[in-house]
């Protein structure tokens, strides 16, 4: 769709202006997949390009940074994965990349990861390399004025989990936990004035922050919220910030019993009301309280079973998603362990 707006169309006729050949591939929808990854480099292949740019949100830019690799690799994109048993190496060189962000969710423009789904079980894998990186980042509020709210909200709080769950870990990285700080600070003042207010500059350029701080912070880590929304993106398709969104306030009333002066600490920086009086757990408390009010104010939905416009999750459900949350890597780092049955109750307590 994005291919189609007339932003698309002045990007390509000013890199056409400045006499560069160019082609545009507008393969992406959803979830990035690993059949849209090969789409995209057998189009580079064919136009011989040198050179890719990244115009979108987490997926697009996603399928960018794999496209890069199989521009010049032979073989499927998820032999390339880091987790695939006989893992290829991206040891060819790779087109240059230029990344440009329209939403101000996932950070994959500062990211040296690509996630994309395989699909026929529609797991996530992850594409690994500093190479990945982009050479350039155009990170441009005014092209994320016209984003629908319910995207605002939905990408937003896929940032702000990034920075969350970031702070919350307990590897040791200060210099993460400090970037995430400050990115939950700058995102809570920004995300409900950007989603009420879509041409609201100053919250737009502060989100759009707030998301390159979060992909900076979590290369320390993340945590549980993000191994429950990629078990809903695999089982049910649902939008990765929207799954995030709703079950970030579940996991963190989990994670309080390990985390309760992180959680204080979290309640100061993004102002929650309360957040600065009584114990470390009322302080920690009140910060859960936020994020219930901030996603009643932004419109997501406080359960699974309330999310609109995909398919509804159910309690034949939760074993699947079980299975694929235990499975995923990101809770080796949440504050607390997770167990099978403690996922079983995080998904039960969602619906």
């Amino acid at each position: 769709a994005l291919a189609k707006l007339p932003l698309a169309h002045a990007l390509i006729q000013y890199l056409r202006d400045v006499a560069l050949h160019v082609a545009v591939f507008d393969g992406v929808s959803g979830n990035p997949t690993g059949s849209q990854a090969m789409a995209g480099g057998a189009a580079a292949r064919a136009h011989r390009a040198d050179a890719i740019v990244g115009l979108g949100g987490g997926a697009a830019l996603d399928i960018a940074k794999a496209v890069l690799v199989i521009a010049g690799h032979d073989g499927d994109v998820l032999e390339y994965a880091w987790d695939h048993p006989r893992v290829r190496p991206m040891d060819k060189e790779l087109p240059y990349f230029v990344a440009v962000p329209t939403t101000a969710g996932t950070g994959s423009e500062v990211g040296r990861s690509a996630v994309v789904s395989d699909d026929a079980t529609h797991v996530k894998k992850i594409l690994f390399s500093p190479r990945l990186l982009a050479r350039i980042v155009f990170a441009d509020p005014v092209l994320t004025l016209d984003l629908p709210a319910p995207v605002t909200a939905a990408t937003g709080m896929d940032a702000l989990t990034h920075n969350i769950e970031s702070y919350l870990s307990p590897a040791y990285h200060p210099l993460c936990d400090g970037i995430a700080l400050e990115g939950v600070r700058i995102g809570a003042r920004a995300l409900a004035r950007a989603v009420r207010n879509g041409h609201d500059i100053d919250a737009r350029a502060d989100m759009l922050m707030s998301s390159m701080m979060g992909a900076i912070a979590f290369q320390k880590d993340l945590g549980a919220v993000h191994s429950c929304a990629h078990a809903l993106s695999t089982v049910a398709d649902l939008h990765h910030g929207l799954a995030n969104g709703v079950m970030i306030d579940h996991v963190m009333k989990f994670n309080l019993p390990a985390a309760a002066a992180k959680m204080a600490e979290l309640a100061h920086v993004a102002g929650a009301p309360g957040a600065d009086e009584g114990t470390v757990e009322a302080r920690a408390a009140a910060f859960i309280g936020w994020l219930s009010a901030l996603k009643r104010d932004i419109g997501i939905p406080a359960t699974l079973s309330a999310v609109k416009g995909t398919r509804a999750v159910t309690g034949a459900d939760v074993p699947a998603l079980v299975a694929i949350a235990v499975a995923d890597i990101c809770h080796a780092t949440n504050p607390r362990p997770v167990s099978a049955a403690d996922f079983s109750a995080l998904f039960a307590a969602a619906l």
